[in-house]
């Protein structure tokens, strides 16, 4: 995926272990599909099915190579484009997070070999990378002139705004597309900022 040089870098939304603390508990207490049915849709929208068989070789594929490899962007794989392996690497490391953060949540004796995968991801792609590598695959489906126009939509957007912003024909199409990224966006600074805090113990947050 082409970096686009229109995009300035976002100010990070969570900045303390406190807010990751409240976010994260504010969106563990949704159904796990809310986080998870935008990979569907992104996956879809995408029409690129040798996504879908990496995303099942993945397992494998973590046994011969690193993840912070697999996330380079520049690993040649078999029978796989480069940047394909990254993007089934993103969005497995999207569904392992989302599932090791309920499954910690629900689980009061989690094994410690879930907060090692954790911490495994976390340590392999930063926060900021990661993030902007998902918005850049949400604009591939959108398009450039969409994102833009909605960023400047949304710009000092009040409560009663909203309910108007979801009635804006010009946006309709993508709007549940960028707010699943926007929640996400949210899960991941919120996982970063948390579990790279000392002392934390994720059980806490429930």
């Amino acid at each position: 995926m082409k970096k686009n040089k229109n995009l300035k870098k976002e100010t990070a939304v969570v900045k303390s272990a406190e807010q990751a603390k409240t976010a994260l508990n504010m969106l563990l207490q949704n159904p796990k599909k809310n986080l998870e049915s935008g990979i569907s849709e992104l996956l879809e929208k995408l029409k690129n099915p040798k996504l879908d068989l990496l995303l099942d070789r993945y397992p494998d594929l973590l046994q011969e190579y690193d993840l912070e490899e697999l996330l380079t962007g520049d690993l040649e794989v078999i029978d796989a484009e480069v940047q394909d392996v990254k993007t089934a690497g993103l969005l497995s490391c999207l569904q392992l997070l989302i599932h090791f953060c309920y499954e910690l949540k629900e689980n009061t004796n989690p094994k410690d070999n879930n907060f090692d995968s954790l911490r495994y991801i976390l340590r392999s792609i930063t926060c900021y990378e990661f993030v902007h590598e998902l918005l850049l695959l949400v604009i591939a489906i959108t398009g450039t002139d969409y994102y833009q126009k909605f960023q400047q939509r949304i710009q000092n957007l009040d409560f009663e705004q909203v309910q108007a912003l979801q009635n804006d024909l010009d946006l309709q199409e993508h709007i549940e597309m960028m707010a699943w990224f926007g929640l996400v966006r949210l899960f991941l600074e919120s996982v970063y900022t948390y579990f790279n805090s000392p002392d934390q113990n994720f059980k806490n947050t429930t």
